[in-house]
């Protein structure tokens, strides 16, 4: 009874280890908000008011972050992190007209993807309200967040927020050095979310993995609109829709243009598809995102642009990103169904295996099977000597032993060796 007692409890053990295992492996949660409020009922007249979107629940809230003016002024610089490498719709390339390239096409292909700073740039594969696909691009800001444009996470005209966002750092055609990552929760500005404001057109993802710690990421910086940071070599790369479909990664550099409290405009070519891609500096061989590229004037007539990261937004980033708590890692990302199973069977395997030990371990040198001779051992068809078949009958006996003498001619006891006299007849 002790032995079904331990089986069981050992299995009941492993099925609750098990069920913790799936529900803590397969989805992010968030520790907390300053302060939450559920969907946004009426219109907020400040623009720069957080709206997160939880994927999982499909809850919008709206959240309130009370920063001092010490904690708005301290940063304008966040340095880089390099990481460790150890069948769909129709896919639309968010707006044809939301870029443009400017003769020559200076865009030249990554190869490498799988080296810093590319593997922080990220391919995302969006599914709109509408149940309509997009693609665009981002860049990872830490472990586990994405930076990139407003317009990837709330689509207007296809039903407000995308219900999933596939990322998919340093894609390259098939492959996918890193795996890939899903959004559970999604942060805008209700500049964005109320008024489509091109100032506002920004967004940060959450991810259900802590991807970034193999990708790595480069660093964010802001400054005074003004500076000149902002008219020098500038950096792009992405994923433009004319180019392969797509489905690889293209990168330009070229000279900013100007600049103002929100906007950033630049000389770079870009094509629909690259929505949400980094502009960045480099300062010392590192890579520091300056802005997120999202649009064009049409037909070129004036540089692209995109959303700055002014100090307002460059603060929030870091409240945002000191709110979240790390998804616990599941680099395969499993479904807990799928764990559940698979340590349900490992169990009673080994159950079943420890089981079987217990019996033959336990058997002594009597109960184990023993052969014996068996008249099936033999051959049928072999014929055997009609006299190794017959019970043959003593008829004398050995006077000094009394082993049995079944032949008259025997002259010796095959016993003992005595000498037998008078041979026919008993001594």
């Amino acid at each position: 009874m002790n032995k079904y007692k331990f089986i069981f409890g050992t299995l009941f053990f492993f099925l609750i280890c098990s069920s913790f295992t799936g529900s803590n492996t397969s989805y992010f949660e968030y520790s907390y908000h300053p302060t939450l409020t559920t969907e946004i009922d009426t219109p907020l007249e400040d623009f720069t008011i957080t709206v997160g979107y939880n994927v999982i629940t499909g809850i919008e809230e709206v959240e309130y972050y009370n920063m001092s003016s010490e904690d708005q002024s301290l940063q304008t610089i966040i340095p880089p992190a390099l990481g460790k490498y150890d069948e769909c719709d129709v896919l639309h390339f968010d707006n044809p007209f939301i870029s443009y390239v400017f003769p020559p096409d200076d865009r030249t292909k990554i190869s490498s993807t799988s080296n810093f700073p590319w593997s922080s740039i990220c391919k995302l594969y969006i599914t709109a309200a509408d149940e309509t696909r997009w693609i665009g691009s981002g860049a990872m800001i830490d472990a586990y967040h994405v930076l990139t444009a407003g317009h990837m996470v709330y689509q207007h005209e296809n039903g407000g927020w995308a219900s999933q966002v596939e990322v998919i750092p340093g894609m390259r055609e098939n492959s996918e050095p890193f795996g890939n990552a899903y959004a559970t929760y999604m942060r805008t500005y209700t500049g964005w979310i109320q008024d489509e404001m091109e100032e506002h057109d920004w967004a940060v993802l959450t991810l259900d993995r802590t991807i970034g710690n193999k990708t790595g990421w480069m660093g964010r910086m802001t400054a005074s609109s003004s500076d000149p940071i902002y008219l020098g070599t500038l950096h792009t790369a992405g994923y433009p829709g004319d180019l392969d479909l797509g489905e690889n990664m293209y990168y330009v550099s070229d000279v900013g243009a100007d600049a103002d409290e929100f906007n950033h405009w630049y000389w770079m070519d870009t094509a629909g598809g690259q929505s949400g891609s980094p502009v960045w500096t480099e300062i010392n061989g590192s890579g520091y995102i300056l802005s997120i590229h999202a649009y064009e004037y049409v037909g070129g007539a004036y540089a692209n642009f995109g959303t700055r990261l002014d100090q307002d937004k460059f603060d929030q980033i870091n409240a945002w990103l000191a709110a979240d708590t790390p998804p616990d890692y599941n680099p395969n990302r499993l479904d807990p169904i799928v764990i559940i199973i698979i340590v349900l069977v490992t169990t009673v395997g080994i159950i079943a295996v420890v089981i079987i030990l217990r019996r033959v371990l336990r058997k002594s040198p009597s109960d184990l099977k023993i052969y014996q001779e068996n008249a099936n051992d033999y051959n049928s068809e072999v014929k055997v000597p009609e006299i190794q078949r017959i019970k043959l009958e003593a008829f004398r006996f050995c006077p000094k032993c009394g082993s049995g003498i079944f032949r008259d001619t025997q002259r010796f006891c095959t016993n003992c060796g005595t000498t037998l006299l008078n041979l026919g007849s008993e001594e």
